[in-house]
Parts: C-alpha cells; structure tokens; sequence
C-alpha cells in the first residue's frame, strides 16, 4: 500500500468517524491498515487518526537509499 493510499483510508476514517457521529453514533475503535485504533472518545480517535496521518507524511518525506549494496 502506497503512502498516499494509507492517507486516503485516514481521511475516509475520519469522514466516517464524524458523519457516524452526527447521526449519533459513536466509534471508539478503528481498523486501518492491519492495525487497531481504539479509544475512548470518537474525539480521541480522530486526534488519534490525524497524529497517525502526520506520521506517515513525516515518514515519506524522510531520505530513503534508493540502493543497498551488499559486499562479502
């Protein structure tokens, strides 16, 4: 799964998170991705949702080695 794919599914969590909650349903837990987010407020799981988003976009801006080389 791409980054931008990853933020995506943070965002459609979000959306579901908050138009969930206008209808007056609250959730608490979430998957994304193979993992778990779960907290006690729909409010601590967005904020939980976007520190996870900001991570992934600090992440991808890092330098990666393009190569690895290997010598024996």
């Amino acid at each position: 799964m791409t980054t931008q794919e990853r933020l995506e599914l943070i965002d459609q969590a979000i959306d579901n998170v908050l138009s969930n909650l206008q209808n007056g349903i609250e959730i608490k837990e979430y998957y994304i991705d193979n993992l778990k987010i779960s907290k006690r407020s729909p409010f601590e799981l967005i904020s939980e949702l976007r520190k996870m988003k900001k991570e992934i976009k600090k992440d991808a801006n890092k330098n990666k080695p393009k190569q690895i080389h290997y010598y024996f």
